[in-house]
């Protein structure tokens, strides 16, 4: 269905007011009852992102910790400090985190008697979200705190998604030759596609349910499910959505199609080997605006790519390129920033890593793994990645915030490439005098594939518009970046880019947006 210019995918009717999987779960914990019906009141025409509230009591700490062992997916605890002892609350707080390891709950302290807790010591001391004196908490207070935290619920379990997703990939993608990971490697970005497009909801028990498939004439070859097909078995899924794919299919002579027709949405791309395609299959409610479109049909094209590049063990490196520059090139849509920024400069990074002479399995390399350098921002919220202003300091700590997130994204890989990758994300934005961050690190300190990025990078940037700055002339580029030598740049790079400087410029224009 359309509805004013954008595709509606439905999903079977769920009755949300009963249906606990389509609600935000909040656990009230408090020993006076007033306080939870209170609670309860304030917010029972709260919604967000369509959901309304499911609430969790619990009168005592103890009880608190049962529930959260037993619980999945709690998004929110509003939590009293003085209950069956005068620090309760707090050692509930420490519990969540420090014994369940959960940091993704929100967590917003209560307290009818803040001298026994001084508000300062409590935050400097506790990993809470907010700290409230019960007698300053009106329903609209209230409300505001509630939705702010689950925004931040929304967000940090979309950076977990979009983290697993990753981590799916660099695994598959290490052994995906044998043709034995390749259920994984497509799980993994189809996790990440339907958590960058915030598909569905936060509950396991409610996940959007779609699958990619490469298919033949009467079998699919290799599926990636993810809600109700997650656990389902390649043959199962076939039998199930045979009857609605294959006519669809039989319907185009294009080498792609997309068709919304019997509730369910889907993508066709042919094979250029001896199968007949890739399919994308979607079951969901959300509306999807023409740029989630186009990144849909993004992760199509590419997820083809691969698969048919790692059924040809001549091509399987060549492969692994193709999904680190798709996911970077996502990360920068993200951002509304121009997938060719990515190529730029990789391309820049490769021709630097030669000039100073570094082998050319290094500069090649450099040229992948210079990709990955904002992989971070996947983490950053859209009010701070996508603000056309000025950001705050508070806000600026968020975005530099996506050095740290790359790193733990790559990091944990056994693989050179993403080694590399790692690095590059997490020293791209240190300065050669030790200004930059997020270590402060200085000269040499900095890793020498960070050092190439870092100037790459800001040389494209400069030369590209954005959504917070026009486009600056050459002229003026070239000039900052003479003045910034040994300050911001390694002096031997910057040297490189001046001897080099008609390759550079040549890039420059043969890749303009």
């Amino acid at each position: 269905m359309f509805k004013d210019g954008k595709l509606i995918l439905k999903k079977d009717t769920i009755d949300t007011d009963s249906y606990k999987g389509s609600l935000w779960n909040i656990l009230i914990v408090d020993d006076e009852p007033g306080i939870h019906e209170i609670t309860k009141i304030a917010l029972n025409k709260f919604k967000f992102k369509g959901k309304k509230c499911n609430f969790i009591s619990a009168y005592s700490a103890e009880e608190a910790k049962e529930i959260m062992k037993s619980t999945k997916n709690i998004a929110l605890a509003l939590v009293d400090v003085v209950m069956e002892t005068d620090t309760a609350g707090l050692d509930l707080v420490a519990y969540i985190r420090n014994e369940l390891n959960n940091n993704i709950i929100r967590i917003i302290l209560r307290t009818g008697q803040p001298g026994q807790a001084p508000e300062a010591k409590v935050i400097n001391e506790y990993d809470i979200n907010d700290y409230k004196d019960k007698s300053e908490l009106t329903a609209q207070k209230l409300y505001t705190s509630v939705l702010t935290s689950l925004r931040t619920y929304r967000d940090m379990t979309a950076i977990e998604k979009n983290r697993d997703g990753l981590h799916k990939v660099i695994t598959a993608t290490s052994s995906i030759e044998k043709m034995i990971s390749i259920d994984t490697f497509l799980s993994g970005i189809l996790e990440q596609l339907i958590a960058i497009l915030y598909l569905g909801d936060y509950n396991e028990e409610e996940k959007t349910s779609c699958f990619v498939a490469t298919v033949d004439t009467d079998e699919f070859l290799h599926v990636a499910g993810f809600g109700k097909f997650e656990d389902m078995g390649k043959e199962d899924i076939y039998i199930e959505t045979k009857d609605i794919i294959y006519p669809l299919i039989g319907e185009t002579d294009s080498i792609s199609s997309e068709v919304y027709k019997n509730d369910s949405y889907i993508l066709f791309k042919k094979s250029n080997l001896n199968y007949l395609g890739f399919v994308l299959y979607m079951h969901i409610d959300e509306v999807i605006d023409e740029q989630d479109k186009d990144m849909i049909r993004l992760f199509l094209d590419k997820a083809t790519t691969v698969y048919e590049n790692s059924s040809l063990a001549n091509e399987i490196e060549e492969s692994q390129r193709e999904i680190i520059f798709t996911i970077s090139e996502i990360a920068e849509q993200r951002s509304n920033e121009t997938g060719k920024h990515v190529k730029r400069v990789a391309l820049y990074s490769r021709l630097l890593a030669k000039a100073i002479g570094l082998s050319d399995k290094e500069a090649d390399n450099i040229y992948v793994a210079s990709s990955m350098h904002d992989i971070g921002k996947m983490g950053t919220p859209d009010s701070v990645l996508k603000k056309p202003g000025k950001l705050t300091d508070e806000e600026m700590e968020v975005m530099k915030n996506h050095a740290n997130l790359g790193y733990k994204m790559l990091h944990s890989s056994k693989r050179d490439i993403f080694k590399m990758s790692a690095s590059i994300a997490n020293e791209h934005h240190e300065k050669y005098d030790g200004s930059g961050y997020p270590n402060g690190l200085k000269g040499e300190d900095i890793n020498l594939y960070a050092r190439i990025v870092a100037l790459a990078d800001v040389f494209d940037a400069l030369g590209s518009r954005r959504v917070y700055k026009d486009k600056w002339n050459m002229d003026d580029i070239l000039k900052l970046i003479r003045e910034e030598r040994g300050k911001h740049f390694d002096p031997k790079i910057v040297d490189m880019l001046f001897e080099n400087i008609d390759s550079v410029l040549k890039i420059y224009e043969e890749h303009k947006d």
